[in-house]
């Protein structure tokens, strides 16, 4: 999604007016956690991090760790930084040169691969693989817009915002038969950085076999049923591992 300049992350996501919405926002970062639990790294990478909502639950779960947020989104950063001003281990960058090669145990992207054309998934895998060092973790975290969550989603977006990409019937009706509407609209996030602002459109079954491609998978769950396949699952995570 989108965020305006003068509207903040947090009002669209995790303090959305719609119960729903904040439950789901607040689910999504609880999950990534928790696959992850099991591990003790030193270095934690937020790829995409937008304004740092999880970064500070990192801290909380691994205080000694090491916690860098990486937010290319100018607007985004600001927010990061104001909200994790009071956390000393975490800072906020907004370039991939300041992301050090080969060191980070464990990285989350979670909610950034809906939004990126071709071009900038091949980017960001290629980046998660040079940042995280040799046995590193990757928890990737993505919205299932394919099957009956997309039917489910596309009503509830329909009603929010009638006559927009993602409310619209047709591109409802084909997410809703695995056939996710081309063209998306395409927008800048940042400068020479392209994104697409809605979730409608997105697949992850490519996804799910590039990082297949570049890393071990460990696991592959749903949400919030764990037990059922991605298909009966509002979203889908990751646990990658770099051989």
């Amino acid at each position: 999604m989108s965020t305006p300049p003068d509207q903040s992350y947090a009002a669209l996501t995790r303090n959305d007016p719609n119960p729903l919405k904040r439950a789901v926002q607040g689910r999504r970062l609880v999950d990534a956690l928790r696959l992850a639990a099991d591990l003790a790294p030193e270095l934690v990478v937020d790829y995409g991090g937008g304004d740092g909502a999880l970064c500070r639950s990192v801290a909380e779960t691994w205080p000694t760790a090491r916690i860098i947020c990486f937010e290319p989104a100018p607007q985004l950063a600001e927010q990061a930084r104001a909200l994790l001003a009071d956390i000393a281990q975490a800072e906020v960058v907004e370039t991939e040169q300041l992301l050090p090669d080969g060191a980070a145990d464990l990285l989350f992207c979670t909610e950034v691969f809906e939004h990126l054309p071709p071009p900038e998934t091949e980017r960001a895998l290629n980046e998660i693989a040079r940042i995280l060092k040799s046995g590193g973790r990757a928890l990737i975290g993505v919205p299932v817009e394919i099957g009956p969550p997309a039917l489910a989603k596309g009503l509830f977006r329909a009603v929010r915002r009638p006559g927009d990409f993602d409310g619209a019937p047709g591109a409802i009706l084909q997410a809703s038969l695995c056939r996710p509407p081309r063209p998306r609209p395409q927008a800048e996030i940042s400068p020479g950085r392209a994104y697409y602002p809605h979730h409608t459109g997105f697949d992850h079954r490519p996804l799910v076999r590039a990082v297949a491609e570049r890393f071990v998978l460990e696991r592959r769950i749903g949400s919030p049923f764990p037990a059922l396949p991605a298909w009966l699952n509002s979203e889908l995570y990751l646990r990658a591992r770099r051989a």
